[in-house]
């Protein structure tokens, strides 16, 4: 029985998981056990993590009328 051709697709994401659990006796030399699973949801916080910075630039250059609430006043920086 031939043994199984890893795809260039599961290998990017074992070697993207952040989350590998460490082992103690090695295992093929690696310290950690990565996984697809772990790469794939490495990916998905990254990209979480990079949509919500994206949306605060966003909100902090694009915002043309700010409030500032002091207490319970609103104050209008343009008066």
């Amino acid at each position: 029985m031939p043994a199984k051709e890893k795809g260039k697709c599961s290998i990017f994401l074992k070697k993207s998981d952040n989350y590998a659990v460490s082992i103690a006796p090695t295992f093929n030399g690696l310290k950690t056990y990565p996984t697809k699973i772990g790469g794939v949801l490495s990916w998905i916080t990254i990209l979480i993590l990079m949509g919500w910075l994206s949306a605060q630039f966003v909100n902090v250059v694009f915002f043309n009328h700010p409030t500032i609430l002091v207490g319970k006043q609103n104050i209008d920086p343009k008066n």
